[in-house]
């Protein structure tokens, strides 16, 4: 079973005509449909990812639109590896307005786990990508956006962040914890520097994290029993709030917490 988005898309006004974006977790999922967005928006977008053969099909989808980007195949918890993908984006469009990170791993099953029987090694990992990669994408881009008077980050959370239900993923709820510890501070620290910070918080949504959930039919439709849309989401249907918060439109906004759940975690 996989989800098949519940709307035609129709464009928004090109609001994003003339803006610098980095995407990070580009070659798929969420980020994918983002990075796809902002171009169709008008954006010129580059792509991070670890995968050159998954953000080869991001180039492919923008391009066919008729948008511009780069493809920056790099792992954002290696600092010399994402610096120098910021610094290709000012490089080739002489700075930078939109910051958006989404490169994260869930090992549910696989490496995660309760905190007593957690090996260190698989706790470090999943920080590393999760919460470390996001400072040290923060670290970089907020620098070329200081150097260019401002701009928009956008750090994608999670409910798990928020809320224990998360079993035995206690080091990825953690990981998102600690993003939206980031969110907050940082939205505080450079509003004078004319730098809006936001968090995206996605709920049940059909990516390849999920793609084991989604291989048993019973158990997704028993865990969309508790969702009041009764359906998991579409990364599509995400990729709207996420340009708005990059256009001018949201030029009030900083330090705020969107959640795109179905209203899971309204109930």
């Amino acid at each position: 079973m996989h989800v098949t988005a519940p709307f035609t898309f129709t464009p928004a006004p090109r609001r994003l005509i003339g803006k610098r974006a980095l995407v990070t977790g580009a070659g798929s999922g969420i980020g994918r449909s983002v990075a796809v967005r902002l171009a169709q928006e008008g954006a010129r977008v580059g792509l991070v990812g670890r995968r050159a053969h998954m953000l080869d099909e991001t180039v492919r989808l923008i391009e066919a639109a008729g948008g511009e980007c780069l493809a920056l195949s790099a792992d954002v918890s290696q600092e010399a590896q994402i610096a120098g993908a910021v610094q290709t984006v000012v490089a080739a469009w002489g700075g930078l307005d939109v910051l958006i990170g989404v490169a994260g791993i869930e090992p549910w099953l696989k490496g995660d786990g309760r905190v007593h029987e957690l090996p260190l090694e698989n706790w470090q990992r999943i920080i590393d990508i999760n919460f470390t990669g996001m400072f040290l994408t923060c670290k970089h881009g907020v620098r070329a956006m200081l150097a260019g008077g401002g701009g928009s980050v956008i750090i994608t959370g999670s409910p798990t962040g928020l809320y224990g239900g998360a079993l035995d993923e206690d080091a990825y709820s953690a990981s998102k914890a600690g993003c939206h510890g980031l969110v907050r501070i940082m939205a505080n620290e450079y509003a004078r520097d004319g730098i809006r910070v936001n968090c995206i918080v996605p709920g049940f949504i059909d990516t390849a994290v999920n793609a084991a959930a989604f291989e048993d039919p019973a158990g997704i439709a028993a865990y969309c029993a508790n969702i009041p849309l009764r359906r998991p989401g579409h990364p599509d249907e995400l990729a709207g709030i996420y340009a708005w918060l990059a256009s001018d439109d949201a030029s009030y906004t900083t330090g705020a917490f969107f959640v795109v759940d179905g209203g899971q975690t309204a109930v």
